[in-house]
């Protein structure tokens, strides 16, 4: 297939198939990689915008993969994380039975945004409403997979940030906690195009589809006690579902 230039079909669409069309006809195989964008360039004397729209379209479409640093490939199937016994309550850290091997990257004590407010039924613009924000990247082989950001009342949980930081099990950071403990969770999950900071994060381009998993928590004395937002690679992670009667 050689490129139209005088055709009413847009130049990075005919580079696009003319692309899949080489991935179908096994010229690239999957998992390898294929010319640089430089390259793609001098060989269809096209120029870097035209090959950068049409590779980007076959990365949202999941056709090519770009690893960041090295080159862009054509896509294999990954291996797969199963998240195992999957509920809203996966990535709470109030849930956790430890969190000493949790990779947590930043912990803040924050002001409440109008979001935060509306979920926790905090008063608008209260000063004392204060929450600890805390984030942490899941990864397999350097490839992460899921970005997670929890928050919780200060309220609460006034040494939370310290003691995390200060390396404490979490059986002494939730002693004499009881009644602020999970006790039930209302969830979401949904698919949506992944923000530029998601895509960043994530290793991906902009836009690719994501899971987004949102739960609050309820502790046993009935007030909202953990928010979790975490965002994930679908390329990357199975959801695993238990169930059963006694």
């Amino acid at each position: 297939m050689k490129l139209d230039k005088r055709s009413n079909v847009p130049l990075y669409a005919q580079l696009k198939e003319l692309l899949a069309d080489r991935m179908d006809q096994g010229v690239w195989q999957k998992g390898q990689q294929i010319p640089s964008e430089l390259a793609l360039c001098e060989e269809l004397d096209l120029s870097r915008p035209t090959v950068r729209q049409a590779i980007a379209e076959l990365v949202s479409e999941g056709r090519l993969v770009i690893q960041k640093g090295r080159g862009t490939y054509v896509s294999a199937e990954p291996d797969r994380i199963e998240l195992r016994g999957y509920t809203a309550f996966y990535f709470s850290i109030l849930s956790a039975r430890s969190i000493s091997d949790l990779p947590i990257e930043s912990i803040e004590q924050i002001v409440a945004t109008p979001e935060i407010e509306r979920v926790f039924q905090s008063p608008a613009g209260d000063p004392k409403a204060q929450f600890w924000k805390i984030s942490y990247l899941l990864d397999m082989d350097h490839s992460p997979y899921a970005d997670v950001t929890v928050t919780i009342p200060v309220l609460m949980f006034p040494d939370l940030g310290p003691d995390i930081k200060a390396g404490k099990r979490m059986v002494d950071i939730t002693a004499n906690k009881y009644a602020f403990l999970p006790q039930k969770a209302q969830g979401s999950l949904l698919v949506r195009p992944s923000s530029v900071d998601e895509a960043k994060r994530l290793e991906l381009s902009r836009g690719t589809p994501v899971l987004v998993h949102t739960a609050k928590l309820i502790s046993r004395s009935g007030g909202v006690c953990e928010w979790v937002n975490a965002v994930l690679r679908p390329d990357m992670v199975d959801l695993g579902l238990e169930s059963g009667r006694s």
